[in-house]
């Protein structure tokens, strides 16, 4: 395994123990790691981590304050993922990381270059594109999108607007990327050619993404939450080849991990009383965290028993 380090390897080994055909996967992340620095300097990496809460509002608050103190280490919030089983998990996140000033975009909605904030702004590149000429590239580009309500400082807090601005900024600095000599008009075609192409440009915002769409791509960083029995494995997923198929999903998420992999559940999941953590973590082994005695959760609400 070429991704992973060797702990996050481990707990996918653990995972998948025993199972008819699962291979045994070896990192050689960390082999390399250690070749190219001093291995008594370098930094040891992070072992996976499961942290109990008390409700899914505290597993998403706790996993947005973990989420702000990686940002606010220098981890660009674009290396970060959640992952999680099902589509609807992702509104209780966005809110969550809205409240401690993180962006964050859910994988599968509205594709980049489908926001109507972007088809405006590449038609209007376009239009202007026709006119303008002999002008540095930035100028003419960051021009036009001021006139569409784009700053050079992003808008403090979250929201739609931070999210409109994100879009436009995504756009501005396709512009670093240009190579030297490029007139408007060429990177106007340009960007019309990676609209038809879906060739999205990399925007600065926590990934939310359910364990099927995650497949084939990876993060240095991925919480995985909702590890509870009834959401992974899923209520209806009945017999063994079906729990298998969701082990198999845990297995992708877990392989999703660079460098830091951290798992969570909740002991009570909207009105439907109290909550069994996954039988996947049980086979884990890791000694579950309970949040209320983690001081790097502050923003989770204190587990309650009973």
């Amino acid at each position: 395994n070429y991704r992973s380090t060797s702990a996050i390897v481990g707990l996918a080994n653990r995972l998948m123990r025993g199972r008819a055909g699962a291979l045994r996967l070896e990192s050689v992340v960390d082999a390399d790691a250690a070749a190219q620095t001093n291995p008594r300097t370098a930094p040891t990496p992070p072992e996976p981590s499961i942290t109990e809460y008390a409700d899914e509002l505290a597993e998403a608050r706790g996993v947005a304050t973990r989420i702000r103190a990686r940002i606010d280490a220098g981890a660009p919030p674009e290396s970060i993922a959640v992952l999680m089983r099902v589509n609807s998990q992702s509104a209780i996140l966005e809110r969550a990381l809205e409240e401690v000033g993180v962006g964050s975009r859910v994988r599968g909605a509205a594709r980049f270059f489908d926001q109507p904030e972007v088809r405006e702004a590449v038609h209007a590149l376009r239009a202007a594109a026709l006119t303008i000429a002999g002008e540095p590239l930035f100028k003419s580009v960051s021009d036009v999108l001021r006139a569409l309500g784009w700053t050079a400082q992003a808008p403090d807090g979250p929201g739609a607007v931070r999210a409109r601005w994100e879009s436009l900024n995504a756009i501005a600095r396709l512009v670093d990327d240009a190579p030297p000599g490029t007139t408007f008009r060429t990177f106007a075609d340009d960007l019309r050619a990676r609209a038809e192409a879906q060739h999205e440009p990399t925007v600065s915002a926590v990934t939310l993404a359910t364990l099927h769409s995650a497949k084939g791509l990876e993060w240095d960083e991925v919480f995985i939450v909702g590890l509870n029995e009834g959401m992974l494995p899923i209520a209806y997923a009945k017999g063994f080849e079906a729990i298998d198929e969701e082990r198999r999903l845990l297995y992708v998420g877990i392989t999703r991990a660079r460098r830091r992999l951290e798992l969570s559940w909740a002991r009570r999941v909207g009105h439907r009383g109290e909550r069994e953590p996954s039988r996947f973590l049980q086979e884990l082994g890791p000694r579950t965290r309970d949040a209320a005695d983690d001081r790097a959760a502050a923003g989770a609400r204190p587990a309650r028993r009973g």
